[in-house]
């Protein structure tokens, strides 16, 4: 069964970005020992901080057509996003709920460490819009004036790109940091969020992105990648997994993808032959999918199990 391709990153309308961390970066190597080896404790809890996992890292980021973030200082809960999760009103948290139902957009809250007083609720909210399929390399940014001009959006609309907004010029990193969820993202997002920062890099502190163990976590846009134990590259999230897979496995040994045409072929119950296009050079391996077996996924939460997806090694 052959899939439509989740990317075509060579539109004569995008922006044309490849920003990204080196596999292992040289400024971010402590910090990705620090993740797997940290004295991180689970209070109420005595097993291991889930950060302690020694899953592999390729092809977990999420999928999704469209990333939404958008600017809510003061505190939030473990579901930052539901009504009563922070101090946004409970209509507005209820349609940001309703868009990431939605199975092509995720949403993510966001704040500055240095804007957290209450009274920033009452000034202009960024908003950014990453439609990575549609317009990929793209980083839309919206200032609202009231947040209950969200009520006036289509979420559809954020998908296709079709929505009157100025490009934003800059890489923005996302680092979540939200302890209410998961104590690792807080004790080990924290120190990568003021590396990032002090970098010279527009960094905010981010609710859920997805994998807690492999915490600290963080997104990057436009181009839509998340990243693992401080810069391990996780997988670049409009791609399916079998297609990360296959980025990784080429980003592991130099060669990156970012901006190819990539395309998958299932060709047994568990494996696809996945292949990727770019720059007039092709890529081609058997990815398979097989069990991980038990893992932790978040602190203080019981063990289930998961798979993996890895290139086929003959």
């Amino acid at each position: 069964m052959e899939l439509p391709s989740s990317a075509s990153f060579r539109s004569p309308n995008a922006m044309q970005v490849a920003w990204h961390f080196p596999a292992r970066s040289p400024a971010l190597q402590g910090l990705v020992s620090h993740s797997v080896n940290s004295s991180v404790s689970s209070p109420g809890n005595s097993s291991p901080p889930c950060s302690k996992s020694d899953e592999p890292l390729s092809a977990t980021a999420p999928s999704t057509a469209c990333w939404v973030a958008i600017e809510q200082p003061g505190p939030w809960s473990s579901q930052a996003l539901e009504p009563g999760g922070s101090r946004l009103p409970d209509d507005i948290a209820r349609a940001l709920s309703t868009w990431s139902d939605h199975g092509d957009i995720k949403v993510v809250l966001m704040r500055s460490r240095h804007r957290h007083a209450i009274h920033r609720m009452q000034e202009t909210r960024r908003m950014y819009i990453a439609p990575l399929r549609s317009r990929p390399g793209a980083l839309l940014r919206l200032d609202l004036q009231d947040v209950r001009q969200i009520h006036d959006m289509d979420p559809v609309k954020f998908i296709a790109g079709d929505i009157a907004a100025p490009l934003h010029p800059e890489r923005v990193d996302l680092v979540c940091t939200n302890g209410k969820r998961d104590i690792c993202c807080a004790q080990l997002g924290r120190p990568l969020l003021e590396q990032l920062e002090a970098e010279g890099r527009e960094v905010w502190e981010s609710s859920h992105i997805g994998g807690h163990r492999f915490a600290p976590v963080h997104l990057s846009l436009p181009d839509g990648r998340i990243w693992g134990r401080g810069g391990e590259l996780r997988g670049s999230s409009h791609l399916s997994r079998a297609e990360q897979a296959l980025e990784s496995h080429y980003f592991s040994a130099g060669i990156d993808l970012f901006g190819a045409l990539f395309a998958q072929v299932q060709i047994s119950e568990h494996s696809w032959q996945v292949s990727a296009s770019l720059d007039g050079k092709d890529y081609s391996e058997v990815v398979e999918r097989s069990e991980r077996g038990l893992s932790v996924e978040s602190c203080n939460k019981e063990a289930v199990n998961g798979d993996i997806f890895r290139v086929k090694i003959s």
